[in-house]
């Protein structure tokens, strides 16, 4: 129930950062990372005074992980009211330093989620099972059912709005030119791309005639309190055993975390964006083998050198998945393979995704740039 780590530390670096899994996940954190507490724009997260500050409370779902926390902290800080769900056995203390109000609860448990959403006028929706290596039983009941949910009790308590963090891998990594979001994935390597768009369409089937909903697909979310992406990465290169596919000449999709967070700031009241799907990246042509050398330069460590063909890293993903699978079946072993399809398909094929949309239709640019995201996920990565 966490995100898939790096290739030769026990997984893959996809689903793309979310880790925030049915309200769990790591710690917020790095409340003075660029960007954080910014309002992006007229549209951002309100300031002292604003009208938002009188309605009532933003029930933040996935509020313990990555993506989550980060949103927290920012609607607190601009003077918004927040209610963050999160299971019982979740590590709430950052929530509560900052005064935030804690909602026990569960996606699989729709009666706790219709506590948690009462008298609530907006809801985002960031909790998720993100891993490639979970029972399709499993990841259904959290994506997919969750989402319906989460949708159901925002509804019934009223809410004007629903923003749902989906996610780039619905597409189903076709690789090549820029992929919008009239694009259908259809071909699948992994059941958690898969559930992740059955979710966006329980999601309208939910909220049809009862909710307003926008949906928004983050692609490779990087930046400090990545523990389940950038930290994997970080010990793998600190190892010496960091994979790359193809030499690392692929796309990396990167989007640093704040800039996400005024995605979702900005589609919690734009009208426009209302019954949407926005994909947010920030469209930058850094490919995964300089992500990990910047890494490894600013660690004091060597670059990345291992690498495989996309091929035969392929193959030899599907190999380890199927007799993982087996022994998962006979012994009941939960230790992910070493390499799976949803890490070659994410390492070995360019994640180029358009914004566009979002720019025209929300007024969203990333503010934080490459340099300056890079420079505090090292400032995180040398802290812990």
């Amino acid at each position: 129930m966490s995100s898939p780590s790096a290739p030769g530390a026990g997984g893959a670096p996809g689903a793309r950062g979310m880790g925030d899994a049915h309200g769990t996940g790591d710690a917020p954190g790095a409340g003075d990372a660029p960007g954080a507490g910014d309002a992006h724009g007229a549209g951002g997260a309100g300031g002292k005074g604003d009208a938002r500050e009188t309605e009532g409370p933003c029930l933040v779902t996935g509020a313990t992980g990555f993506i989550g926390g980060r949103l927290a902290a920012r609607l607190h800080a601009a003077g918004r009211p927040v209610r963050c769900l999160a299971r019982p056995t979740s590590d709430t203390t950052s929530l509560r330093a900052l005064g935030l109000e804690i909602a026990t609860g569960d996606l699989t448990e729709p009666a706790s989620l219709a506590r948690a959403a009462e008298g609530c006028a907006t809801v985002v929706h960031c909790a998720a099972m993100v891993t490639d290596w979970a029972t399709v039983a499993e990841l259904r009941a959290a994506n997919v059912a969750g989402t319906r949910h989460v949708a159901a009790a925002a509804a019934r308590a009223g809410a004007r709005r629903l923003v749902h963090v989906s996610t780039t891998d619905v597409y189903g990594h076709p690789g090549g030119a820029e992929v919008e979001e009239s694009l259908r994935g259809d071909r699948f390597a992994n059941w958690y791309s898969q559930t992740k768009l059955e979710a966006e369409d329980a999601l309208a089937a939910a909220a049809a005639g009862a909710l307003e909903w926008t949906v928004l697909r983050p692609a490779t979310v990087y930046g400090p309190g990545s523990v389940e992406v950038v930290g994997e990465i970080a010990k793998a290169i600190r190892a010496g055993h960091m994979l790359l596919i193809d030499r690392g000449r692929a796309i990396a999709g990167l989007l640093y975390v704040e800039n996400l967070i005024d995605a979702i700031v900005l589609a919690l009241d734009a009208s426009v964006a209302a019954g949407r799907a926005f994909n947010v990246s920030d469209g930058l042509e850094v490919t995964w083998r300089q992500f990990t050398a910047d890494l490894a330069a600013g660690l004091g460590c060597r670059a990345p050198r291992l690498s495989l063909p996309y091929a035969p890293a392929a193959a030899l993903a599907r190999t380890l998945e199927l007799g993982y699978r087996g022994l998962r079946r006979t012994t009941g072993l939960r230790t992910a393979p070493l390499l799976s399809r949803q890490a070659v398909q994410v390492l070995g094929r360019d994640q180029r995704f358009s914004a566009r949309a979002a720019a025209v239709q929300l007024g969203w640019h990333p503010r934080v740039g490459y340099e300056e995201g890079i420079a505090a996920t090292l400032d995180w990565l040398h802290a812990i």
